[in-house]
This record gives structure tokens, C-alpha cells and sequence, in this order.
């Protein structure tokens, strides 16, 4: 091919783009991908390797845990998009999404993966602001290219995840990308109210309708008209209720508490709860029908004890200066150390309320092992029940109820059915997370 044309039409593109060979090298670019990563002009970065541009690494991105977009275009010849966190040409992170196309010749060979990518760091700056999503490990990434999968479109979402996983900022994340932003998001907390709070709380009511009301109170769920309704927690919410709820969903109307007329309700569901409403289902304890009408397309939150590989960027996050405020502080390395070993049962929520008041104790300074509390000091994961038992769902060395053996083929092809994620995959398996990633090892799969 022509090398004038194929920068013609390399440079006709829009955002950051570059033509890469089966080897990884860069056969041509345009300028903004050039300045997006490097100080260099588009000609200098040809016979570079992608991996060396984006990731400032020597190594493929698959080896740290991403999902190569080269590798499987070139397998499928198919076009596919994933989440990558690149380093732009100050060594800074940033989450890319990167579309990976075939481009072939005139007789149908696969030459070249087009790759066009979009920033979206900003975007999801501006949504968190100080409490922006930070990570770099697998399981984050895949989170993030979850979202923005799902964020496009009008679908419910059920985002599941324990207590301080960051829930909310995932609803908060996908209302602000959705074609509904321009409304609101409304968020109920569904631990909150009791029976007859929740019909007033979610519904509204008319004046008269109880006994000392005063005047018309719209609900919940007509302020999130042509916006979003969050619902966290929803297996908290009563059965009782949860009939009421499910009738707006199928009819797209309610009345208020005390009214007889029918009102709209156009808003986007996502909810979020950090028990599995499945489970919940088999023992009576939530509806079936609801379950199935709100398990469209569920998103997995990962506990920290699986982001370990996050705690240095997510400490120094929260040791920022605009999320510390006059209390801003740095840490130690034996502190560090200290957080990295612990397996923060309260998540990211815990682990921010320890930096803040490591953050007191050391006056500003230096956070010391001696500013951290006697459990997390002297944290022993063999003496950790409550840990040892969320692990234990996943904790079992024999396959029993599979007919198949775990070989390599059904390892890699559970993995790609659950898009790279570990802990979906070893439940699967029915075998250790731990047992997986060791497997993983002796396949070259890890690095």
C-alpha cells in the first residue's frame, strides 16, 4: 500500500490514530496521536512498538493483565473496543478507549489493526471530581470498560459489590456519560426508610391523603423523570414495596400516595446491592419478577483485597491535597506496607477514613505505622473470619459437578467468556481464585 496514501488517510482521523503490523510496530500515525503520547513527530514514532508509545513499556499489555485489542484482531479479523490506562507523553495515567479494527488489501489479507482511541480520563475526572475512580490493576480496567459498554445505553443496571466498593460513584459515572445526563439522578438509599416511609418517599403524595398531611410532595421517582433513579441497596427494599416498584417498571406509571391520577415515570434504573439478590430470590426474600426485570446487564465491583496492585496510587490519591484539605499529609513505606497487607473489609471507604485520620495523628506529617490503628498494625489474614468466609464461596480444589477436566482450553475459554474476570472465572471452574492465577502462572498467562 502507497505509504503518501496510508498517511492521508491516517491523518484524516479525528482523535489519536495509528496503523500497527502483527508485530506490534507502528507502521503510521497521525499528529495527535504523535503529542498525545511522545515530544515526537508522527515520522519518528514509525518501527516503534505500541506498547513502547502508550504503555512506556517494554512489555505487551496482556502481559500485565490488559486485553490485547492487536492480538485479537488478528485472531478474529473482527473489530472489538476495550479500556486501556495509557501513559501520555508526561508519564501521567489515563484511561483510553481504544478501538481496534482489521484493515486488510485488495485480496482480503489482514495487514494492519487501525487504532483509534478516545480519552476518557477527563470525562471521568469531571464525574468523580474528588472522589474520581482511581486503578490501574486488570479487574479496575475491565470495571471501567464495563461501564462505558453499558453507559451508552438505556438498559437497567445491576451493579453488585460490597459495602464500600464505590456503587454510587459507578451509578454517578453512568448517568453523567448517558444520553439522560442532562437530567437528574436521583439517589435512594433503600436501608433508610421503613414500609410506610418508602410508599411516601418513593411515590409522593397528595394533600389529604394521611392523617396531618399538608400539601402535594412529589416523589422520588417522578424527580427522576427523563433522568436516573438509583436505587442503592435494593434488596433492602420490602417486598411489599418491591410489588409497587415492579408496576412502574412494566406500566411506566404510578399514582401518588392519596391520588387517583396516573403519572409518567421515563428514568433509567440502576441498582445496586451488595448481598446476591439471586440467592435472595431462592429463599423468598426478593421477587423473582423483579429480579429478572432489573438483571439486565450487571456490573461487578471488585473488592480491594483484589486491587492490592491499587493501594499506592489509591493512598496517594486520597492524600491529595484537595481531598485531605489542611490536613494533607504523605505517607511512609512501612506504612504503606502496613495498608497493603490488610484486607480492608470497608473497602475504599475504610481505607479513606484510615488516611484521614492518619492524616490528624501525624499533624500534616509523615503518616508513621504508629498514626494506623492496633487491627490494621497487627492484621493477620489467618485470624480473619469474616475474609475467610466471603472466600470461601470460591475456595474448592475439585471440580465435582463439572464434567469436564479444568484444562487450559476451558481456562482460557471461562476466561473469555467472563471477559477477563478472575473471580467470575474461578467460581465457574469451581476452584480457588488463588488456585486460577497459579495456573494462569504455569500457562505464561501472568507475567
Amino acid at each position: 500500500m502507497d505509504k503518501t496514501l496510508i498517511q492521508s488517510l491516517v491523518d484524516a482521523h479525528p482523535e489519536p490514530f495509528a496503523l500497527v503490523d502483527e508485530n506490534y510496530f507502528i507502521v503510521a500515525c497521525n499528529r495527535k496521536y504523535a503529542e498525545s503520547y511522545t515530544h515526537l513527530a508522527p515520522h519518528e514514532i514509525v518501527g516503534m512498538k505500541c506498547h513502547e508509545v502508550s504503555h512506556k513499556s517494554e512489555y505487551t499489555c496482556d502481559i500485565n493483565g490488559e486485553e490485547c485489542p492487536l492480538s485479537k484482531v488478528f485472531k478474529d479479523k473482527e473489530a472489538m473496543q476495550v479500556i486501556h490506562r495509557h501513559l501520555d507523553r508526561d508519564h501521567a495515567p489515563e484511561y483510553v478507549a481504544i478501538h481496534g479494527s482489521p484493515v486488510s488489501d485488495d485480496s482480503g489479507k489482514l495487514l494492519y489493526m487501525g487504532e483509534g482511541m478516545h480519552p476518557i480520563s477527563k470525562e471521568v475526572d469531571l464525574v468523580f471530581d474528588e472522589e474520581k475512580m482511581v486503578g490501574c490493576c486488570p479487574s479496575f480496567t475491565r470495571v471501567l470498560d464495563n461501564l462505558c459498554l453499558v453507559a451508552g445505553t438505556d438498559s437497567t443496571v445491576l451493579i453488585h459489590g460490597e459495602t464500600g466498593t464505590g456503587k454510587e460513584l459507578a451509578a454517578q459515572f453512568l448517568h453523567r456519560k448517558s444520553a439522560r445526563s442532562s437530567g437528574e439522578l436521583v439517589a435512594v438509599d433503600c436501608t433508610q426508610f421503613t414500609e410506610e416511609m418508602f410508599v411516601n418517599e418513593l411515590f409522593g403524595h397528595e394533600h389529604g391523603a394521611y392523617t396531618g398531611c399538608v400539601g402535594m410532595k412529589k416523589g422520588l421517582v417522578e424527580l427522576a423523570h427523563k433522568g436516573t433513579l438509583f436505587l442503592d441497596e435494593i434488596s433492602e427494599m420490602p417486598l411489599s414495596i418491591q410489588a409497587k416498584f415492579l408496576r412502574v417498571l412494566e406500566t411506566g406509571t404510578f399514582r401518588r400516595l392519596g391520588g387517583t391520577k396516573e403519572i409518567k415515570a421515563d428514568f433509567r434504573l440502576i441498582a445496586a446491592s451488595n448481598r446476591e439478590l439471586k440467592d435472595m430470590v431462592g429463599k423468598g426474600l426478593f421477587r423473582a419478577d423483579l429480579f429478572y426485570r432489573i438483571n439486565c446487564m450487571q456490573v461487578e465491583l471488585p473488592p480491594l483485597r483484589h486491587r492490592k496492585e491499587d493501594i499506592p496510587e489509591l493512598v496517594r490519591h486520597f492524600l491529595s491535597r484537595k481531598i485531605m484539605g489542611k490536613h494533607s499529609a504523605s505517607i511512609s513505606q512501612p506504612a504503606l506496607e502496613v495498608l497493603k497487607r490488610y484486607n480492608f473489609p470497608g473497602n475504599m471507604r475504610e481505607l479513606k477514613n484510615l488516611l484521614e485520620r492518619g492524616a490528624l495523628l501525624a499533624r500534616g506529617g509523615l503518616i508513621e505505622p504508629e498514626h494506623l490503628p492496633d487491627e490494621v498494625r497487627h492484621y493477620n489474614p489467618a485470624n480473619d473470619r469474616d475474609t475467610l468466609a466471603r472466600e470461601h464461596e470460591f475456595e474448592t480444589h475439585a471440580c465435582d459437578t463439572c464434567d469436564q477436566p479444568v484444562t487450559p482450553e476451558l481456562i482460557r475459554h471461562t476466561l473469555e467468556h467472563f471477559r477477563g474476570n478472575r473471580r467470575l472465572a474461578a467460581k465457574a471452574l469451581k476452584i480457588s481464585e488463588r488456585t486460577l492465577y497459579r495456573r494462569l502462572k504455569e500457562l505464561d498467562l501472568v507475567a
